[in-house]
Formats: structure tokens, sequence, C-alpha cells
């Protein structure tokens, strides 16, 4: 089963992405977008897992959980993945992560690298994928398109409560990827 750990976003956050991915349709035609429904914010990509994992997975995430209180997150700024002349995904996130998820987003690493998972190879970043690239774009195209809406992001204030952490599975087929909410785990309520 392939499977990743997120945090999902309140439709109005993921509304406003909408509008924002349908402002880039319109200078860039080459991208595949991530669905409304399916946009979300990783915080830990698995792979593919077998079931018998998901107990330790699961209990993993709702230890996390308990030491952690809801906190907001700011969605601020865009930008590419790996980099602006290889880019392969755009998304929309923030410079820097509220201290509460960086925590959890370490727990999670340390304590599921000690289960057999794999540590991600790049540092996390708060970020949600809003499309995936399907051939190359010009930098010089890419990097103006984007500059031109970071002040929309800003201006949307793109800003909402993480209220907790759920494990979802991912099916891929030809129509595009689809996610199921395995487990969700509730942060305490301050």
């Amino acid at each position: 089963m392939r499977a990743f750990i997120a945090i999902g976003l309140p439709s109005d956050i993921k509304d406003a992405l909408s509008k924002i991915q349908d402002k880039l349709k319109t200078t860039l035609p080459k991208i595949s977008w991530v669905k409304p429904i399916n946009l979300h914010l990783t915080l830990k990509f698995l792979g593919e897992i077998h079931h018998k994992k998901l107990d330790d997975i699961n209990q993993i995430i709702a230890e996390t959980t308990k030491k952690i209180t809801d906190f907001r997150i700011k969605l601020e700024t865009a930008g590419v993945f790996p980099n602006i002349a290889e880019a392969r995904i755009i998304w929309i996130g923030a410079e820097e992560a509220p201290e509460a998820l960086k925590q959890i987003v370490g727990e999670l690493e340390t304590r599921l690298g000690e289960s057999g998972i794999p540590k991600d190879k790049h540092p996390f970043r708060l970020h949600i994928t809003i499309g995936r690239l399907k051939s190359h774009i010009m930098p010089s195209e890419l990097e103006k398109t984007i500059s031109n809406i970071k002040p929309d992001i800003v201006h949307k204030n793109l800003e909402f409560a993480a209220g907790g952490i759920t494990l979802f599975q991912s099916t891929l087929s030809a129509a595009g990827p689809s996610y199921t909410n395995l487990k969700e785990a509730i942060f305490k309520i301050t």
C-alpha cells in the first residue's frame, strides 16, 4: 500500500488555492494540476508500506499528536522543486514552518526511522503541491509567473488552524491519484 502522513486543509483554503491554480492555468498550460479535493500538506511520504506496519505507524502518529496543541499555519509564498531550471513541482507554502510543525516532523522522522521507514533525504519544507510539470518550461517564464502570484497569496491571507494529522492511502490510476483517509489523530485543543 502506498501511503503518506499529512495535514488536511479546510475547504476555504482549498478553494483559495484552486483560484490560484485557475490563474496559473492561463500562463502555464503544461501542468498537471492537483485536484482541489486532493490538496494537503505532506509531513512524511511513506511510500510502499506493508499492512502489518499500519498499527505501528498509527501508534507513532497518536503519540506524536498527544504532545502538540493545535496551532496555525500561514501560507505566504510560492516556489518550485527542485529548482527553477529543473522544476517538476509547483508549490504554495511558507519560508519558515511553525515550531510545532517542526517538532511534529522531527518526531515522525525519528520514530518512523526507528521502525524501519527510511528518513527523508531533504529537509522538511512547509509546502502544498498544487501542480506537476509535464514538460520543461523556460525558467524565465516560470519564475515570472511564480513571482506574479506571490502577492495574491499574501493578499488572500491563507491562514488556517492545524487540528491534527492524518495517515492517507494513495491509489494511483490513469485518472490521477485518489487519497483515502486511513486514520486521523487530533492535536490537544488549547
